[in-house]
């Protein structure tokens, strides 16, 4: 019997499209801005502190989907529960890469949850030094596997593939041209 409902990899697929969404939107409203003066920029206090509370909101969002499948005698919804509650069979060893490919990130990010998003850190404060970098376009790789993952999941327990929506990207773009319009 497979530990893993139908409502339960549905529930699954949306939290990553959420995390994915939310990546999005900080994306789109700060790093792949090429216009930010003339919409996004206009209140530089303002902008600074969004761009810090969408950018330390996708990095939770990523963060909570690799907390342990299990933490004292709660379960979590994340990608180890999915990993080892699946019964992948033939599929298990593609499924590791995939878990293996969205670990690489997570290794990354890892310091700053502990230290930074998750806790208030006294030493990392104070030391004030950068955590959680990564690669460039890492994190673009990161939900290409994402992805990946959320099509596996979809396929096995509801059938054919689960796609993120655009929509978020959609609305980015809608309110930066308003923005735009309105200076």
């Amino acid at each position: 019997m497979d530990s893993i409902s139908k409502d339960v990899a549905l529930k699954f697929c949306k939290i990553c499209e959420w995390a994915y969404e939310v990546w999005v939107t900080h994306t789109h409203l700060f790093d792949e801005n090429e216009a930010r003066d003339n919409n996004i920029e206009k209140s530089a206090y303002f902008t600074r502190r969004l761009c810090m509370i969408t950018q330390e909101y996708a990095l939770q969002q990523i963060a909570k989907l690799h907390d342990p499948a299990i933490q004292g005698n709660s379960l979590n919804l994340t990608i180890d529960y999915i990993v080892r509650f699946g019964e992948w069979g033939e599929k298990a060893s593609d499924i590791e890469k995939i878990s293996n490919e969205l670990f690489a990130l997570w290794k990354h990010l890892k310091a700053a949850r502990n230290k930074i998003i998750a806790h208030n850190d006294l030493e990392a404060f104070m030391a004030n030094s950068t955590l959680g970098s990564f690669p460039k376009d890492m994190d673009i790789e990161y939900f290409t596997a994402l992805q990946a993952l959320v099509n596996e999941v979809h396929e096995k327990w509801v059938g054919g593939p689960y796609l993120f929506s655009d929509l978020a990207k959609t609305d980015v773009l809608e309110f930066l041209a308003l923005l735009e319009r309105v200076r």
